[in-house]
């Protein structure tokens, strides 16, 4: 079985632990998953074990602390240790599917947007104008700053988990919500901010949209070939 069928026997058969288990397990599972740099079919057959284990300890009566101990947080590391870590050739694949993706995106929606702008209203240039040395600062800039936010996540997430009192929803949310603004608030200041340096580069509309729409189907395709997110 490869990661993604994995995880799914997983989902399936959690539904099998008591409330106590679940809770204890789940916390486990957050906490080993958000190792990033790790292997992650050996990760997933690592969760499947410890899984399998505790519904036949749970069978005797036992509860997650009889079976992996007081201090959970110390397996997990301990477990953690033990996994192998990711090939590169996998995590500079998922670095370029990332760039991609993100790239695509940008520009669809500046296109799209743009040339929504100057039809409907005609506000803006007839094409896509910038200066190349701000658009790759700005690539770069981006590139950092989602960089950093997904670390972030991962730690924050990580950092929620074996708490005696689990933090309200609300108050989750208001922290996640928060991270997204920053990291939006970056992004836009930068476009904002970055003053023009450069050879200036005029590109049409649609040559634009369709780059934009060659470089997603690229990142579907290596998607697809890889099974980097499927």
């Amino acid at each position: 079985m490869n990661a993604k069928e994995i995880i799914k026997l997983n989902n399936e058969k959690r539904k099998q632990l008591t409330e106590e288990n679940e809770y204890y397990y789940s916390d486990m599972l957050v906490y080993i998953r958000t190792c990033a740099n790790k292997s992650e079919q050996q990760t997933e057959e690592v969760l499947l074990e410890l899984l399998e284990h505790l519904l036949k300890a749970q069978e005797q009566g036992k509860t997650a602390k009889d079976v992996f101990g007081k201090d959970l947080r110390a397996y997990c590391d301990e477990v953690i240790e033990e996994i192998p870590g990711e090939r590169t050739l996998k995590n500079v694949t998922f670095g370029i599917y990332l760039v991609v993706n993100l790239i695509s995106i940008v520009m669809l929606s500046v296109g799209i947007i743009s040339y929504a702008m100057h039809t409907l209203f005609d506000l803006g240039p007839n094409g896509i104008i910038f200066p190349l040395g701000t658009g790759l600062v700005i690539i770069l800039i981006s590139l950092a700053s989602l960089s950093i936010w997904v670390i972030a996540i991962f730690k924050w997430i990580k950092h929620s988990t074996f708490k005696a009192k689990k933090p309200k929803k609300w108050t989750e949310f208001f922290r996640l919500w928060l991270m997204c603004v920053v990291f939006i608030g970056i992004i836009v200041a930068t476009f904002i901010l970055m003053p023009e340096f450069g050879m200036r580069i005029t590109i049409s509309f649609t040559t634009f949209i369709i780059l934009g729409i060659l470089l997603y189907i690229t990142s579907i395709l290596l998607n697809k070939k890889f099974r980097i997110t499927k």
